[in-house]
């Protein structure tokens, strides 16, 4: 029979033993990252859409956020929300930011002052910062979970 000591030790290994695996499979390939990158890309992308298709362009990326989440689970068994508790928050809020900055910038050169042009680039952009901060926020959360 084993002591309470004993058993939170196990338990302890256990939970151990189980981030260190999931942060071994955390390691996204990179259409995982550029699969992010692309969706944050397209909605920023989206003002230079003439409004019919601005609907189907969000459309087919609300059902990419579906694929994401679904290829996630696959891979993972679970999906592990941007927002999670840790260190990892410090790039998914300033990544919200300057996000939702350039998709307004975008808008209002797209909507306001009729300049589509600049919404794409602003798009090629985001696709890069997406990428970036999606390797960024990966590389923090396994460090994180091998800190543990």
């Amino acid at each position: 029979m084993s002591t309470p000591k004993e058993e939170a030790l196990l338990a302890l290994a256990a939970k151990g033993e189980v981030e260190q695996n999931l942060a071994n499979l955390s390691f996204c390939p990179p259409s995982r990252h550029a699969a992010f990158a692309a969706v944050v890309a397209a909605l920023v992308g989206t003002p230079a859409f003439p409004q019919p298709l601005r609907f189907t362009a969000l459309a087919l990326i609300i059902a990419s956020v579906y694929l994401i989440v679904r290829w996630d689970k696959r891979r993972l068994g679970v999906f592990i929300r941007g927002d999670r508790r840790g260190k990892t928050r410090m790039v998914t809020f300033p990544m919200l930011v300057l996000l939702s900055g350039l998709y307004l910038t975008s808008y209002y050169f797209s909507i306001v002052r009729k300049e589509p042009g600049i919404s794409l680039a602003l798009a090629a952009l985001t696709f890069i910062i997406g990428y970036l901060g999606s390797v960024l926020w990966q590389h923090i959360f396994v460090r994180e979970l091998n800190a543990c």
